[in-house]
């Protein structure tokens, strides 16, 4: 038996830009998310999109996502094994 995840990750490749979605457990839409960077990021050249910055399909200018990022405490709680209920004795 698989385990279930509680979340879905993508990335596509979409008018000379990637795009990162992430699709929650329980439901049934994907969203832009990104904790490692942009969300879209434009990787040929003249493309017309810039970067963005989005966390859970809000959309943050670059100084509020640094800002959200530094004030985050600990592990996502996607990393966090005890979320994930594979906690260790």
């Amino acid at each position: 038996m698989a385990k279930e995840r509680l979340y879905e990750y993508k990335t596509m490749r979409s008018k000379g830009a990637l795009h990162h979605f992430i699709k929650f457990q329980g439901e049934s839409y994907w969203k832009y998310h990104r904790w490692d960077g942009p969300a879209i990021e434009p990787v040929e050249e003249g493309c017309e999109l810039k970067k963005a910055w989005y966390l859970n399909g809000l959309q943050y200018d670059e100084e509020s996502y640094q800002d959200a990022m530094r004030s985050r405490e600990g592990l996502p709680w996607y990393k966090n094994p005890s979320m994930k209920g594979t906690t260790r004795f």
